[in-house]
């Protein structure tokens, strides 16, 4: 019995069970990576400024993470994972009763609110680039779901469009690159331009692209060359 208790109070301290404080000290070291990968960049983020950062040493991110490129890992998906539930939850509230207008705009405020976030910009857009074919994999993927999510979000509101789905998809990643290039223009831009422009002038894109698919016979549409 008296081994037993002391078991128990090997795995609790202040209260806490071992797994809330290994689930603790892993999300410090998450909100230190964010906050430097975020300012000074993840190549020039070491184990010592981490863990500086963190307030923890060595030996606890070890308990979590096998690498400071995993942990990289990790706060991106992060960040894709606000964005991704920001952008799910406005197509939530508005395709039920909103214009298409008022969707795509409202959907893309919430984008750039997210987008805005200087850390998370560069974490996303910059942080991840040529890090490793596992990491550039797993960029390539998010792009992927984003395009999937826009494609089938494309067809269940024109489910009249006259090109075949695989066609859709590629558009989609096309339209996907357009904003995550206008994106990345504008953090390094330090956000010059503002924010409804932005919005204004993707969700023209947007909307053009699905009025032109939307036609009949799109596939013959030719462009006018009437003033060559």
């Amino acid at each position: 019995m008296k081994n037993s208790s002391h078991a128990i109070q090997g795995r609790t301290y202040a209260g806490e069970s071992l797994e809330d404080r290994q689930s603790k000290r892993r999300l410090q070291f998450i909100e230190a990576a964010y906050e430097l990968f975020g300012t000074i960049g993840f190549r020039q983020t070491t184990m010592r400024n981490l863990c500086k950062q963190a307030g923890l040493t060595d030996r606890y991110f070890y308990e979590s993470f096998q690498s400071i490129e995993q942990l990289l890992a990790e706060v991106y998906q992060r960040e894709i994972r606000h964005i991704e539930t920001a952008v799910l939850t406005s197509i939530s509230e508005n395709i039920n009763h909103a214009s298409i207008k008022t969707l795509i705009e409202q959907t893309l405020e919430v984008f750039f609110a997210v987008a805005e976030k200087p850390k998370t910009a560069k974490i996303v857009w910059f942080e991840v680039l040529g890090v490793s074919e596992t990491i550039d994999q797993l960029y390539i993927s998010t792009i992927q779901n984003f395009a999937n999510l826009f494609a089938q979000l494309s067809m269940n509101i024109y489910p009249d469009l006259k090109i075949p789905n695989v066609e859709v998809t590629t558009i989609a990643i096309g339209v996907i690159g357009a904003i995550s290039q206008t994106t990345s223009l504008w953090y390094l831009s330090h956000y010059q331009t503002d924010k409804q422009i932005l919005i204004r002038s993707m969700s023209y894109m947007i909307q053009g692209t699905h009025l032109l698919l939307s036609q009949p016979n799109m596939q013959n549409i030719e462009m006018d060359n009437s003033n060559e």
